[in-house]
């Protein structure tokens, strides 16, 4: 017992210390943690300081080489904030500059035009932002330069391609230009105000479109950018050609591609790749002497399923074998691809932010028509559109008048360049497609006989007749017309060829756009109006009884241009450029800015 009460006292008297030097070492390395935590702080004045630098005295080579362009109404705003950064938060980037930063790089992604955002000096910057005041405030200042010219072009329509093509001369420019245009000291009081209500998120956000389909090309042009910048993409011989159980050096890179191109079956890597991520897999390496027995070699189901799936998307036909017209897909550099993306994101731009709960979308790189409720597609179908020299425009308007059973007025410029070489040739040509000929007497419209005409007398800028088909099955028009108001008289009809809706490029119209379903289109258009039901519509069109209806509801039609979009189902579609309107870089085919 003695013994024991010995050492007790002197077993507490060591501990003692121990106890607190462990409290201190705790101490200590959470004084440690909390400071790696502990964000530096920009005081105000260092920050006028330095702005003023920039604004003042370096507006010419901010960063070392760019020279403001909106300085002289940045220098104001600022003054107005005592200098203060309204796109960082000490030393690190608000969201909303992470949000302006992401509307840039897609906007400037196409190389359709020089932006003007020094977008590289920006990312240079963004990239190496330390607690460094001179080089954050310059980061400060070129994002607010790069917002004017953005704000500038977007607010202005200067980022909607294809907004007056010489086929259709008539078109509306949409550009905005004189009194209507936006200046930039209207965009610095918008920024101001935005800023004052702590509203900048949402100044940002109306600058973009909102539409769905337009978030969700944001998701795959950043996988296509990803792509092209893991270096991993090259190019696929076209002497390759693998059948179902081939093994192949090349198998394992071509898995890669099509995984990342989101065409391979989920779960197909995990076999070799056990807990990792599929998309963190670099592109295998091509191996000097391979062992083809390995199962990566294997060109097997779920390899073919993928190359359908990539055909499909193409709109290739669908064979799940690697054919030449497949290999040509493939070597489509991924950079490519993302420019034709940002291109048809701005094509959204060219939409009302409210499409319609119920409206009608016609793409035309796709052939094909919606008829949208609620944001489900009520009705689709095949449609044909513009020939190359009369492309269909894009436009945006009311659908307000369906025709049953409608004649046929020729425009003056199909009668002169299409109709009257044909009378030259045939002069019963009128009698047989149901023609009539009119001739303006005395402010009246007078029917004239074709027989008492010699069509070689006339060219195409002498013609003083009007040509109007009678209803019936020659109609070029079809069995009905739908109209929406436009300086072009473009609308939607029915044709009078339907076997053209079986060929797979159906660009074949003067312009307008030709309906593979008329009937059940006019019927779901009228379904609200009393009378006009399935029944009473085809009678009209049997007795060819001409009948023009206003819809009760009009409905907004839709003509969009989209080679790439991102379907129901979440895949990216990809089409041939029919129109050559994705052509890059400043050429006749986009707008002349």
């Amino acid at each position: 017992m003695t013994c024991i009460n010995r050492k007790t006292p002197n077993s507490h008297t060591h501990r003692v210390p121990l106890i607190v030097g462990g409290v201190c070492v705790l101490l200590l390395f959470a004084a440690l943690a909390a400071s790696l935590h502990t964000r530096p702080f920009m005081p105000p004045n260092v920050a006028q300081e330095h702005m003023e630098h920039w604004l003042i005295e370096g507006a010419r080579k901010v960063a070392g080489e760019v020279r403001l362009r909106h300085i002289r109404n940045m220098e104001p705003f600022y003054l107005k904030r005592n200098y203060q950064p309204i796109w960082l938060d000490s030393y690190q980037l608000r969201p909303e500059a992470h949000e302006l930063i992401e509307l840039l790089r897609e906007t400037s992604v196409d190389d359709w035009r020089n932006y003007g955002y020094s977008l590289d000096t920006l990312e240079r910057e963004m990239r190496k932002l330390t607690n460094l005041p001179e080089q954050a405030t310059a980061m400060e200042v070129l994002l607010t330069d790069a917002f004017v010219t953005y704000a500038e072009q977007a607010l202005n329509n200067e980022l909607i391609p294809n907004a007056d093509e010489n086929d259709h001369p008539t078109m509306r420019k949409v550009v905005l230009s004189g009194e209507d245009r936006i200046t930039e000291e209207q965009i610095i009081t918008l920024l101001h105000e935005s800023v004052r209500q702590n509203k900048l998120d949402e100044l940002l956000a109306g600058m973009a479109p909102q539409h769905d389909g337009y978030r969700r090309l944001r998701a795959e042009l950043k996988r296509y950018r990803d792509i092209d910048r893991s270096g991993g993409w090259r190019p696929i011989s076209h002497e390759l050609t693998l059948n179902a159980g081939d093994r192949h050096v090349e198998v394992p890179y071509l898995r890669w591609l099509l995984d990342q191109y989101g065409d391979l079956p989920k779960g197909t890597l995990a076999w070799f790749l056990g807990d990792k991520s599929e998309k963190t897999l670099r592109a295998p390496a091509r191996e000097k002497n391979p062992d083809l027995s390995k199962p990566e070699y294997l060109f097997d189901g779920p390899m073919r399923a993928a190359i359908s799936s990539f055909q499909q998307r193409h709109k290739l036909e669908s064979t799940g074998k690697l054919n030449k017209e497949t290999i040509d897909r493939l070597n489509i550099p991924p950079y490519q691809t993302a420019q034709r993306i940002a291109l048809n994101m701005k094509r959204w731009r060219q939409l009302p932010n409210d499409l319609g709960d119920r409206h009608i979308m016609v793409n035309m790189a796709d052939y094909s028509m919606r008829l949208m409720n609620g944001g489900s597609p009520e009705l689709e179908m095949k449609v044909i559109i513009g020939r190359l020299d009369r492309r269909t425009p894009v436009m945006t308007d009311l659908m307000r008048i369906i025709e049953i059973a409608p004649t046929w007025t020729v425009p003056p410029r199909i009668a002169s360049s299409y109709l009257l070489p044909k009378l030259k040739r045939n002069p019963d040509y009128l009698k047989e497609k149901g023609f009539d000929v009119l001739q303006w007497r005395n402010g009246s419209a007078v029917h004239v006989s074709a027989d008492d005409i010699n069509w070689k007398n006339y060219s195409g800028r002498n013609l003083p007749y009007t040509f109007v088909q009678r209803p019936g099955k020659l109609n070029a028009l079809g069995t009905v017309k739908f109209l929406f108001p436009n300086d072009q008289s473009i609308y939607l009809h029915d044709t009078s060829s339907p076997e053209l809706f079986a060929r797979d490029q159906r660009a074949l119209s003067s312009g307008c756009v030709r309906v593979e379903k008329p009937r059940l289109l006019a019927e779901k258009l009228l379904q609200s109006q009393d009378g006009w039901h399935r029944g009473r519509i085809d009678e009209a069109i049997d007795h060819n009884r001409t009948s023009r209806i206003r819809i009760k509801d009009p409905v907004p039609v839709h003509l969009m241009y989209w080679t790439t979009w991102v379907d129901d189902d979440g895949t990216l579609q990809i089409r041939d450029d029919v129109y050559q309107r994705d052509l890059i870089g400043g050429t006749a085919t986009h707008a002349s800015l």
